[in-house]
């Protein structure tokens, strides 16, 4: 920072800089970033000589990656404390390019701040860190640096004053004076407004030099630790113990004493982690060696800095043969080259942090919860795709969703993508906004390249909303994207033959099966008390509808609107599990549902009040052996199921239509309770139709005299003997034999030419599902 410093301390180019323009104002939200894309911080530095460059520049930077930008910055006069206004830092600080930038940063969210710099290493009384830091000076810098944020319409400033723990000629440290001066700062700058520090990586070894971090903490929102240029301090350390500077790296990870995983300890032990942030080096070092085959050299000539643009384009460079990579022999990270150099006319050697280096560092940042990542300086990397793709993959993953206005049928396609990020997979929920209900989750197919595809179903004429969000490589979880919105025309064509199925949960989840999502109203997580669900006959099934607990309770799905208005006592037995199966009247104004021992429990929806009684149902008191009940289409009674296969009639409000010695059926299994379902086939009167056995076997019942005949064998596409798996039964809208059976793992096996589906749940192992059903 130093050598930035006096590049920022020089005078202007002498190329005309036009006058600072307006800027529109930071629309300040709360948190660690402003930006939605980001949930820790990415805070760069930017140096006052390059924010304008085409190759360097703000331009050629992916703003929506970040938080924070530091512009670097205005140089403070050690002997009043006022800035010079007579350098390239002052000169591009107050022209049409610092306005410009901050108006694009601000359009992408990103705070912009001012780094104010001081820096002196002497320890003598009067170095400059000391006679900047006195109170007269200190107070002259504070009015000034709030002066200028504000002028320039920014959102904070950034304090790099760098020097070595002395007592200054006043009788006071300048460690002491800095808590002072960030303390003064921080009073005068307005609410909002974003403080940070920059100190040393080793600085929290201790805490006992010219940083005091717990005393400045209170003061500041973040601490850039400046973890880099550790080479320095570590060439004669153990494990190199080299007697001059030898090669090795400017951040390592690990094992040098001074390293970025110990700092990081170090510091998350003085302070908050949410106040931490690694600032990383997008430089290295370079020069001349004697071979090309040793790691630690000691430099002979033509040593210096050397930018991540040109590292990482070294082989590419004129004059190179004989480039080769290697990693650190001692933190196993860092990356260090040799070549030969035809233009230096030496071997040379290089180390830096090329994006497989940063990966480690941005594991550890994201392991150790602190704040986020620093950079110094922006610049230096410029546009470099990959760069900003790492970035992308461990600080942001943003999604997004592409898809039309409306749909033309009722199932559709569309697109989740997360530009560059590594995609591990996405999460896609749904809203459906006519019903006002969700959200809801889907399925997204598998990630590839950044992109996922997801399959969606509605019903006509209702408007869904979409929202996404990525699961990056690195574990990232990024924010919820813009909700996207579509329309499923009224005349949509219909992409399935029902207009929606789904199956119930054991814990009362009501899941779509390639169907609009709806939503449940009750859910007991863990305890699987959920019977079976159904829904109302009318218009818009199978839209709305009961969920019926083991206790009796009887809970609403879907579109609002539909409510029990009888009253529970009549069929809820609390702490009881007695509940079996209800069916609705095929009007939809009530039902009955049925108890364990075959008792009906009639019940009314909605307003209706009419008598409604069960006549000449079969009872077994202190036996629970009742299945399923079922009405027939035209609601003069129904069908009792028990657990051995029986099939027994009642009558609704009058006797039985149907006499018991009537049913001719083809599975009954006497002591055996295996029975699972019973469906009823259109035509006939609707007294004909299936049961389904626990192994998966479905077989025919119709009644002799009443002119219907024996519905056809049906061939299953699920069948597990030996297995007591089948949970469900369920046959398409107006179809006598095409359907599904349910296995209890979610499985949906289509019979009779019904289609696959697609997109159902399913859970693997475990006996959950409970029933299907559908219109």
């Amino acid at each position: 920072m130093s050598i930035a410093a006096d590049q920022a301390a020089r005078p202007p180019t002498s190329a005309a800089l036009t006058p600072f323009g307006k800027t529109t104002p930071l629309a300040i939200t709360s948190g660690v970033s402003n930006n939605p894309n980001l949930q820790r911080e990415v805070f760069g530095f930017v140096n006052a000589g390059n924010l304008g460059s085409a190759y360097v520049g703000y331009t050629t930077w992916n703003l929506s990656l970040l938080s924070t930008v530091a512009y670097f910055g205005l140089q403070v006069n050690s002997g009043d404390g006022n800035f010079v206004t007579t350098n390239t830092g002052w000169a591009v600080y107050h022209s049409s390019t610092m306005s410009s930038f901050v108006n694009a940063a601000h359009a992408q969210h990103v705070r912009v701040i001012v780094s104010i710099n001081l820096h002196d290493f002497g320890t003598g009384p009067n170095n400059q860190t000391c006679l900047g830091l006195q109170s007269s000076s200190a107070q002259n810098t504070i009015n000034q640096a709030v002066a200028q944020m504000q002028w320039a319409g920014i959102d904070g400033i950034n304090v790099d004053y760098e020097g070595t723990i002395t007592t200054c000629a006043d009788g006071i440290s300048n460690r002491q004076e800095l808590v002072s001066f960030v303390q003064g700062l921080r009073a005068k700058m307005p609410t909002g407004t974003y403080l940070a520090i920059d100190t040393f990586s080793g600085a929290a070894e201790d805490n006992q030099e010219f940083f005091d971090i717990t005393g400045i903490a209170p003061y500041v929102d973040s601490f850039f630790v400046m973890a880099y240029d550790m080479d320095e301090a570590n060439y004669f350390e153990s494990p190199l113990n080299c007697s001059s500077y030898c090669f090795n790296p400017v951040s390592p990870l690990n094992t040098y004493r001074f390293n970025i995983t110990t700092s990081l300890q170090q510091y998350t032990a003085l302070v908050p982690a949410s106040k931490v942030i690694l600032g990383q080096p997008w430089y290295g070092r370079s020069g001349c060696v004697p071979n090309l085959t040793t790691a630690h050299q000691h430099p002979t000539g033509s040593f210096g800095a050397t930018t991540y643009q040109y590292a990482a384009y070294t082989p590419l460079s004129h004059g190179v043969s004989s480039f080769s990579r290697h990693r650190d022999p001692s933190d196993l990270t860092s990356e260090w080259d040799t070549w030969y150099d035809s233009d230096f006319i030496c071997n040379r050697e290089q180390y830096w942090d090329d994006v497989d280096s940063f990966a480690g560092k941005y594991r550890t940042i994201l392991q150790s919860g602190i704040r986020g990542l620093g950079v110094f300086t922006l610049d230096y990397g410029g546009g470099a795709p990959e760069l900003w793709s790492e970035i992308n993959t461990y600080f942001s993953c943003p999604a997004a969703v592409s898809l039309p206005d409306t749909q033309s049928t009722t199932e559709f396609t569309f697109g989740l993508s997360a530009g560059s990020c590594s995609v591990a997979r996405f999460d896609v929920q749904a809203y459906d906004s006519t019903l006002n209900r969700g959200w809801y989750t889907l399925a997204a197919s598998a990630a590839v390249a950044g992109s996922a595809n997801v399959v969606a179903d509605g019903y006509p004429g209702y408007t869904y909303a979409y929202r996404a969000r990525a699961h990056s490589t690195a574990g990232v979880i990024g924010a919820w994207s813009p909700v996207v919105s579509t329309t499923v025309s009224a005349t949509a064509t219909r992409s399935h033959p029902f207009s929606g199925m789904y199956t119930l949960e054991a814990y009362g989840g009501v899941n779509a099966a390639s169907s609009p999502p709806l939503s449940g109203s009750a859910y007991w997580w863990g305890w699987q008390i959920a019977r079976v669900a159904h829904f109302q006959p009318g218009t818009n099934a199978p839209q709305s509808g009961f969920v019926l607990d083991g206790w009796g309770g009887l809970h609403a799905y879907g579109a609002p609107g539909l409510s029990e208005t009888s009253g529970a006592l009549g069929h809820y037995w609390s702490g009881w599990d007695i509940a079996r199966d209800f069916a609705f009247l095929p009007d939809g104004t009530g039902g009955f549902v049925l108890d364990g021992y075959g008792g009906l429990h009639a019940f009314r929806v909605n307003g209706a009040t009419g008598p409604l009684q069960a006549v000449g149902n079969a009872y077994w008191p202190g036996w629970d052996i009742a299945r399923k009940v079922v009405i027939f289409a035209d609601g003069s009674g129904g069908y009792t199921l028990d657990g051995w296969g029986g099939i027994h009639p009642f009558g609704i409000n009058r006797a039985a239509p149907v006499a018991a010695s009537q049913i001719a059926q083809t599975g009954y299994w006497p002591g055996w309770s295996i029975a699972r379902d019973i469906v009823l086939v259109p035509g006939d009167g609707g007294h004909s139709g299936y049961t389904l056995d626990g192994w998966g076997g479905v077989h025919a019942f119709h009644v002799n005299g009443d002119g219907s005949t024996m519905p056809g064998p049906i061939a299953v596409s699920g069948y597990w003997r030996g297995w007591d798996i089948a949970r469900g039964l369920w046959l398409l809208p107006g179809s006598a034999g095409a359907g599904y059976t349910l296995d209890g793992w979610g499985g949906l096996h289509p019979f009779g030419g019904a289609p696959p589906i697609a997109n159902s749940p399913y859970w693997s192992g475990h006996d959950i599902a409970r029933n299907v059903w559908g219109a």
